[in-house]
């Protein structure tokens, strides 16, 4: 990335920040790989582009930033239409106490939202199709809830079969 290049995505990034409090300016990579997903959309990081396209988040308690980078939250209209019922790629960075942050989680989802409160604790939650909800159709839809795993030291989708704490049936 040339330095005029990265001179913009930190500006548009910082402007992101000061439009939606305490949205932090990601790491590097995750910048690099947003920016990326625009670009194959033929559009550019802008911070309404910003703030659409990554969630900031601490998903496994360690107080750092983690970041989600959720492509269905940016509208691609080069997306050929035969790939729009096979759902968006949902990357999760987990953050580092170096202030980088590395690739921990990814899937092909339908969406993904954040739950909880700053007292009790966030949880991110996927749309997830077929196989994902324990289904053969690839019609079928569920929401399932991504955990970290401490011993693992990983994030996973939990188990289908823990119903209803970790999986709701789309209707």
């Amino acid at each position: 990335m040339g330095n005029s290049t990265g001179r913009y995505i930190s500006g548009v990034l910082a402007a992101a920040s000061m439009a939606t409090p305490a949205f932090a300016e990601p790491p590097a990579l995750v910048t690099a790989y947003a920016q990326q997903l625009v670009r194959q959309c033929g559009g550019t990081l802008t911070p309404t582009v910003a703030a659409q396209l990554l969630q900031q988040i601490d998903l496994n308690g360690d107080k750092l930033d983690d970041w989600v980078v959720d492509a269905s939250r940016f509208p691609c209209p080069t997306r050929p239409a035969a790939f729009k019922d096979e759902g968006y790629q949902v990357t999760i960075f987990m953050g580092r106490a170096d202030g980088r942050a590395l690739p921990s989680f990814q899937r092909v989802g339908f969406g993904s939202r954040i739950e909880g409160k700053p007292e009790t604790g966030y949880s991110l939650w996927l749309t997830l199709g077929g196989r994902d909800c324990g289904d053969e159709s690839s019609k079928a839809r569920c929401d399932r809830r991504v955990d970290w795993r401490t011993k693992e030291q990983r994030l996973d989708l939990v188990d289908p079969s823990s119903k209803p704490a970790g999986v709701s049936p789309k209707k």
